[in-house]
């Protein structure tokens, strides 16, 4: 079977984590632009790029991920939103999907169907 690749947007400042979600997403295939460490340069990946999904950190530094979050829905960009813990997650991103903790293959193939 053969999964569709994307083009996938990340937004993350902890480098640590960008790189395990960059590498995990890459190995299934996908097109990953990004890290992008905050708001400012996660809005120009969106315009610039046009992705097709975005996994977004709920905190950039002293940013929260809301602006973002309105520019995906302007876009229709999903969003999966990315946390450490899942216990911490802000009110603005509660109808959000949600992926808690370091990413993995299983968990974003699950992602993907």
């Amino acid at each position: 079977m053969t999964m569709t690749t994307s083009k996938i947007l990340i937004v993350e400042d902890n480098p640590e984590q960008a790189k395990a979600l960059k590498q995990a997403l890459e190995s299934l295939g996908h097109t990953v632009f990004g890290p992008a460490p905050d708001c400012s340069a996660a809005l120009e990946l969106i315009w610039r790029e046009k992705p097709d999904i975005a996994f977004v950190d709920t905190h950039l530094g002293s940013e929260t991920c809301e602006v973002v979050l309105d520019e995906c829905d302007l876009q229709a960009i999903p969003v999966i939103v990315t946390l450490a813990e899942a216990a911490n997650l802000p009110h603005f991103c509660a109808r959000r999907d949600q992926l808690a903790g370091k990413p993995d293959i299983a968990k974003l193939r699950a992602v993907f169907g």
